[in-house]
C-alpha cells in the first residue's frame, strides 16, 4: 500500500519542517517608558529556541508590562507550542505588527498571548500584517507501505491534532484555529488568513486605517 501524502499531513505537526540552521533571533525593540519592556522573535523557530526565550526574558524586570512582537515563519512545532504557553503562564502580550509575517508556526505562539493584569488572553494582529499557514515538509521515502504503517500514521496523526487542540484549550484560544493547520495544502502553497477570519477565531485587529482596536465579538 502506497502511503499518500494526504494521510500523513496532521502526523508531521510532532515533527518540523525543514531543517535550518539559524536558530531565532531575540531583540530588544523598546524599552523607554520604563514601564514597557517589548521584543520581537524574528527568523525561525528551532530545537531549544523555548527555552532562549525564557531565559531572555528571566532578565526583564518582573514588574513590567511585557510585550512579544512576531515576525517569523517555520520551524519545529512543538517548540511553538512551548513558547505559546510560556507567554501564557508569565503574562506577555503578543503582537504581529504593521506588515510583519506571521506563518506557521507563529499563529499558535500569537494565540499564547496573555495580560498578567487582566488575567485575560491577549493578542494582536495589525491589519496589513500577514497570517499565514503552509505547507509542511515530508521526508517520507519511495516505497510500498504497509496497512500496519499506515495505522501507526493515522495514530500519530490523532495524536498529533490532539496535542495542538489541547494547548488552543489551555491557552484559551479558539479551537477553530485548529481547521486552518490541518487544511490541505500543496507542496509550496500558502493559505492566509484575512483579518475577518482572525476576529472570528478571537484575535483582536489594530486597523491601521483608523488606529482602532478591533475586538473580536466573543472569544471562545
Amino acid at each position: 500500500m502506497r502511503l499518500g501524502i494526504t494521510s500523513a499531513f496532521a502526523a508531521a505537526l510532532f515533527g518540523m519542517l525543514a531543517a535550518d540552521a539559524n536558530a531565532i533571533e531575540i531583540k530588544t525593540i523598546d524599552d523607554t517608558d520604563g514601564k514597557t519592556v517589548t521584543f520581537m522573535l524574528a527568523g525561525r523557530i528551532e530545537p531549544d529556541d523555548a527555552f532562549r526565550v525564557r531565559s531572555f526574558v528571566n532578565g526583564i524586570d518582573s514588574s513590567k508590562t511585557i510585550i512579544a512582537q512576531l515576525d517569523f515563519s517555520g520551524g519545529t512545532i512543538s517548540e511553538a507550542l512551548a513558547i505559546g504557553r510560556f507567554f501564557n503562564q508569565s503574562g506577555i502580550r503578543t503582537v504581529i505588527p504593521a506588515k510583519a509575517k506571521c506563518n506557521t508556526p507563529c499563529p499558535l505562539v500569537l494565540v499564547g498571548g496573555h495580560d498578567a493584569g487582566t488575567g485575560k488572553p491577549s493578542y494582536v494582529k495589525y491589519s496589513s500584517a500577514t497570517m499565514g499557514f503552509l505547507a509542511l515538509s515530508f521526508n517520507f521515502q519511495e516505497k510500498d507501505y504497509t496497512a500496519a504503517d499506515l495505522d501507526s500514521v493515522i495514530a500519530g496523526a490523532q495524536r498529533a491534532i490532539l496535542l495542538v487542540a489541547d494547548y488552543l484549550r489551555e491557552v484559551g484560544a479558539d479551537v477553530n484555529l485548529l481547521k486552518y493547520h490541518l487544511s490541505a495544502l500543496r507542496p509550496n502553497e500558502s493559505r492566509f488568513m484575512t483579518n475577518e477570519q482572525a476576529l472570528n477565531v478571537g484575535i483582536s485587529v489594530m486597523s491601521e486605517a483608523t488606529g482602532q482596536l478591533i475586538e473580536p465579538r466573543k472569544r471562545r
